[in-house]
């Protein structure tokens, strides 16, 4: 059984796992790569990678950020393999329509075991570069 903390992590994230890449739809319905972290004072996080490479920092707190050496590292490395995803995802896009189109077979389902994390070949726990 998990212990409190993780229980509150979990409904936190909507079920989804920490420090693994995600594809989920944003409140606009369109999709978004995404992954959830917590700073170095555990404070929650969700670090989302846009389609043309920008990184957004999103909290709930109004507390000053910590990032530990390791933990920038991975927002990092992570962006090789977000802008796989969004590759994938962008060929959804209906041009003449302005609008995503059957992209949900792409999108990640909370505790899902196939969601991109520290085992993925190009991400290797504390590793110093991409592989």
């Amino acid at each position: 059984m998990a212990n409190a903390f993780d229980q509150a992590l979990q409904k936190a994230t909507g079920g989804y796992p920490a420090d693994r890449l995600i594809v989920t739809k944003n409140v606009d319905n369109e999709p978004e790569v995404c992954m959830f972290v917590l700073d170095a004072d555990n404070q929650l996080l969700r670090v989302s990678y846009g389609p043309k490479g920008e990184i957004r920092f999103q909290t709930n707190q109004l507390d000053d950020l910590l990032f530990s050496r390791q933990l920038l590292e991975l927002i990092a490395k992570m962006q090789v393999l977000a802008d796989r995803k969004w590759r994938q995802i962008q060929r959804h896009w209906v041009e003449d329509k302005a609008t995503w189109e059957g992209f949900e077979h792409l999108l990640d389902a909370p505790n899902a075991p196939e969601v991109i994390g520290f085992d993925d070949p190009v991400v290797r726990k504390g590793s110093d570069r991409i592989q």
